[in-house]
Protein backbone atom coordinates (compact mmCIF):
# COMPACT_ATOMS: atom_id res chain seq x y z
CA UNK A 1 0.00 0.00 0.00
CA UNK A 2 2.89 2.36 0.84
CA UNK A 3 4.48 1.78 -2.59
CA UNK A 4 1.15 2.61 -4.27
CA UNK A 5 0.92 5.89 -2.31
CA UNK A 6 4.52 6.79 -3.20
CA UNK A 7 3.89 6.14 -6.92
CA UNK A 8 0.68 8.20 -6.84
CA UNK A 9 2.51 10.97 -4.93
CA UNK A 10 5.36 11.08 -7.44
CA UNK A 11 2.89 11.17 -10.33
CA UNK A 12 1.00 14.05 -8.67
CA UNK A 13 4.21 16.02 -8.13
CA UNK A 14 5.18 15.38 -11.77
CA UNK A 15 1.84 16.63 -13.11
CA UNK A 16 1.87 19.77 -10.94
CA UNK A 17 5.53 20.44 -11.87
CA UNK A 18 4.82 20.07 -15.59
CA UNK A 19 1.82 22.39 -15.35
CA UNK A 20 3.86 24.95 -13.38
CA UNK A 21 6.67 24.82 -15.97
CA UNK A 22 4.15 25.15 -18.79
CA UNK A 23 2.57 28.18 -17.15
CA UNK A 24 5.96 29.79 -16.52
CA UNK A 25 6.96 29.36 -20.17
CA UNK A 26 3.64 30.33 -21.74
CA UNK A 27 3.39 33.54 -23.69
CA UNK A 28 0.19 35.55 -23.51
CA UNK A 29 -0.83 37.70 -26.45
CA UNK A 30 -3.28 40.39 -25.49
CA UNK A 31 -5.96 41.45 -27.95
CA UNK A 32 -5.83 44.94 -29.42
CA UNK A 33 -9.10 46.15 -27.93
CA UNK A 34 -9.39 48.67 -25.12
CA UNK A 35 -10.57 46.07 -22.59
CA UNK A 36 -10.49 42.33 -22.98
CA UNK A 37 -10.91 39.11 -21.09
CA UNK A 38 -7.69 38.30 -19.30
CA UNK A 39 -6.47 34.69 -19.18
CA UNK A 40 -3.86 33.76 -16.62
CA UNK A 41 -2.08 30.52 -15.69
CA UNK A 42 0.27 30.70 -12.73
CA UNK A 43 2.24 28.24 -10.64
CA UNK A 44 2.61 28.91 -6.92
CA UNK A 45 4.09 27.71 -3.65
CA UNK A 46 2.31 27.98 -0.30
CA UNK A 47 2.55 27.13 3.37
CA UNK A 48 -0.57 25.38 4.69
CA UNK A 49 -1.72 24.93 8.26
CA UNK A 50 -4.52 22.43 8.91
CA UNK A 51 -6.43 21.99 12.19
CA UNK A 52 -5.01 19.28 14.47
CA UNK A 53 -2.63 18.05 11.75
CA UNK A 54 0.13 20.65 11.41
CA UNK A 55 2.13 22.52 14.00
CA UNK A 56 2.84 26.21 13.67
CA UNK A 57 6.52 25.50 12.99
CA UNK A 58 6.00 22.65 10.48
CA UNK A 59 3.32 23.61 7.95
CA UNK A 60 2.50 21.61 4.84
CA UNK A 61 4.25 22.75 1.66
CA UNK A 62 1.86 23.26 -1.27
CA UNK A 63 2.74 23.28 -4.98
CA UNK A 64 -0.06 24.43 -7.24
CA UNK A 65 -1.22 25.76 -10.57
CA UNK A 66 -4.13 28.16 -10.96
CA UNK A 67 -5.75 29.00 -14.29
CA UNK A 68 -8.25 31.87 -14.40
CA UNK A 69 -10.19 34.02 -16.82
CA UNK A 70 -11.25 37.52 -15.83
CA UNK A 71 -13.99 39.10 -17.92
CA UNK A 72 -14.52 42.80 -18.59
CA UNK A 73 -16.59 43.19 -15.41
CA UNK A 74 -13.71 41.74 -13.30
CA UNK A 75 -15.57 38.44 -12.68
CA UNK A 76 -13.07 35.63 -12.27
CA UNK A 77 -13.64 31.95 -13.07
CA UNK A 78 -11.14 29.13 -13.25
CA UNK A 79 -9.60 26.19 -11.47
CA UNK A 80 -6.83 25.40 -9.03
CA UNK A 81 -4.80 22.17 -8.77
CA UNK A 82 -2.62 21.70 -5.71
CA UNK A 83 -0.42 19.06 -4.12
CA UNK A 84 0.51 19.31 -0.44
CA UNK A 85 3.43 17.66 1.34
CA UNK A 86 3.54 17.26 5.12
CA UNK A 87 6.82 18.41 6.67
CA UNK A 88 5.72 17.01 10.01
CA UNK A 89 5.11 13.49 8.64
CA UNK A 90 7.64 13.69 5.76
CA UNK A 91 5.00 12.29 3.43
CA UNK A 92 2.50 13.33 0.77
CA UNK A 93 -0.57 14.93 2.28
CA UNK A 94 -3.21 15.52 -0.40
CA UNK A 95 -4.04 16.37 -3.99
CA UNK A 96 -6.91 18.83 -4.55
CA UNK A 97 -8.74 20.22 -7.60
CA UNK A 98 -11.04 23.19 -7.09
CA UNK A 99 -13.27 25.50 -9.11
CA UNK A 100 -12.94 29.27 -8.56
CA UNK A 101 -15.63 31.92 -9.07
CA UNK A 102 -16.16 35.50 -7.92
CA UNK A 103 -14.51 38.91 -7.79
CA UNK A 104 -11.23 39.60 -6.03
CA UNK A 105 -12.67 42.68 -4.35
CA UNK A 106 -15.00 40.34 -2.40
CA UNK A 107 -12.91 37.15 -2.53
CA UNK A 108 -13.19 34.15 -4.82
CA UNK A 109 -15.29 31.20 -3.73
CA UNK A 110 -13.69 27.80 -4.23
CA UNK A 111 -15.25 24.34 -4.11
CA UNK A 112 -13.69 21.05 -5.09
CA UNK A 113 -12.61 17.48 -4.50
CA UNK A 114 -9.36 15.87 -3.52
CA UNK A 115 -7.64 12.79 -2.20
CA UNK A 116 -5.83 12.43 1.13
CA UNK A 117 -2.76 10.20 0.89
CA UNK A 118 -2.38 10.19 4.69
CA UNK A 119 -5.96 9.11 5.39
CA UNK A 120 -6.47 7.13 2.14
CA UNK A 121 -9.80 8.87 1.58
CA UNK A 122 -11.66 11.24 -0.75
CA UNK A 123 -12.00 14.90 0.30
CA UNK A 124 -14.57 17.60 -0.39
CA UNK A 125 -13.77 21.24 0.36
CA UNK A 126 -15.04 24.79 0.06
CA UNK A 127 -13.55 28.12 0.98
CA UNK A 128 -12.53 31.67 0.17
CA UNK A 129 -9.49 32.72 -1.89
CA UNK A 130 -7.88 36.16 -1.82
CA UNK A 131 -4.52 37.67 -2.66
CA UNK A 132 -1.76 35.52 -1.17
CA UNK A 133 -4.14 33.48 1.01
CA UNK A 134 -6.86 30.83 1.08
CA UNK A 135 -9.09 29.71 3.96
CA UNK A 136 -11.08 26.50 3.54
CA UNK A 137 -13.15 23.87 5.28
CA UNK A 138 -12.92 20.20 4.40
CA UNK A 139 -14.77 16.94 4.96
CA UNK A 140 -13.43 13.50 4.12
CA UNK A 141 -15.38 10.40 3.14
CA UNK A 142 -15.11 9.18 6.76
CA UNK A 143 -17.06 12.33 7.79
CA UNK A 144 -14.11 13.99 9.57
CA UNK A 145 -14.20 17.80 9.45
CA UNK A 146 -11.21 20.13 9.29
CA UNK A 147 -10.18 23.67 8.43
CA UNK A 148 -7.10 25.01 6.72
CA UNK A 149 -5.25 28.22 5.97
CA UNK A 150 -2.78 28.74 3.12
CA UNK A 151 -0.37 31.63 2.66
CA UNK A 152 0.93 31.63 -0.92
CA UNK A 153 3.00 33.48 -3.49
CA UNK A 154 -0.05 34.03 -5.71
CA UNK A 155 -1.96 37.29 -5.99
CA UNK A 156 -5.66 37.18 -6.70
CA UNK A 157 -6.43 37.20 -10.40
CA UNK A 158 -9.02 39.78 -11.20
CA UNK A 159 -7.55 43.04 -12.30
CA UNK A 160 -8.19 42.91 -15.99
CA UNK A 161 -5.41 44.32 -18.05
CA UNK A 162 -6.20 47.07 -20.48
CA UNK A 163 -4.48 47.13 -23.78
CA UNK A 164 -4.20 49.92 -26.26
CA UNK A 165 -5.02 49.88 -29.91
CA UNK A 166 -2.11 50.81 -32.11
CA UNK A 167 -3.02 52.86 -35.15
CA UNK A 168 -0.62 52.35 -38.01
CA UNK A 169 -0.59 55.26 -40.47
CA UNK A 170 -1.15 54.23 -44.09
Amino acid sequence: MNIKNNIVSLAAVGVVSLLACQSAMSVTFLPTTTYADHHETRGYVAFQWFTSETSLTKPNIVLGVRQTTTDVSNKVTGYDISYSYSLEKSASDALRVGYLDGKCSRGLATVGLGYSFKKDTVLGFGGLVGSYAKAFGEIDSKKNLGAGLEVSTLHCAGDRESTTTTNIPI
